[in-house]
């Protein structure tokens, strides 16, 4: 008994297609990523002056119609101890603090790092690369590590509901057409 199967056979994808596809989509990838960078580093920078000179810390994304679609909204950065200098740092516990075993001597001498861990935090509550000596209330001075940025400042984009499928339809519409040159541009036009 033999079985005929009714199903149409479905085209089979020509390799030379797929690999335009492969290839279009590959580019327009590179280009989506270089300027994704740049329209990044250009905002974060546009943002941060806004917040000095007027305390703007977000905005809105409307389409060129006045439709919202996003929020972009400042980060702050984060500033907090860094050691910047561990045998310095390593000295001046085994020094100031002889009798503790809060450091190990090998060819360098470190820091435990649950001790490090505990000063660092101290530190950052502090402000300051100080500590007060719990025994006897001395606040020391720190060396080897400093207080500085620890998370650089940034942005982040929140879509607002609807928004990704108005600004789809707006560039398939051609509305974007201004803000997208740089991903369809010929090689020696692109920005």
């Amino acid at each position: 008994m033999t079985t005929t199967d009714t199903t149409p056979e479905q085209p089979a994808e020509s390799l030379r297609e797929l690999a335009l596809e492969a290839a279009a989509l590959k580019l327009l990838s590179e280009r989506v990523a270089a300027a994704q960078k740049s329209v990044r580093e250009r905002t974060q920078a546009a943002l941060d002056a806004a917040a000095k000179r007027d305390g703007v810390e977000r905005v809105v994304a409307e389409l060129p119609g006045g439709t919202p679609v996003a929020t972009v909204s400042l980060r702050k950065g984060e500033t907090g101890p860094v050691v910047v200098d561990e045998d310095a740092l390593a000295r001046w516990m085994r020094q100031t603090f002889p009798d503790e075993q809060w450091t190990t001597t090998r060819i360098v001498r470190e820091v435990k790092p649950w001790k490090l861990a505990e000063l660092l935090a101290e530190m950052d509550a502090a402000g300051a690369a100080r500590i007060a000596d719990k025994a006897t209330g001395e606040v020391h001075a720190v060396p080897g590590v400093l207080i500085k940025p620890t998370r650089a400042r940034t942005h982040s984009l929140t879509w607002r509901k609807g928004g990704k499928d108005a600004t789809a339809h707006a560039w398939a519409a051609g509305t974007l057409a201004r803000q997208m040159a740089a991903l369809t541009a010929a090689e020696g036009d692109a920005a």
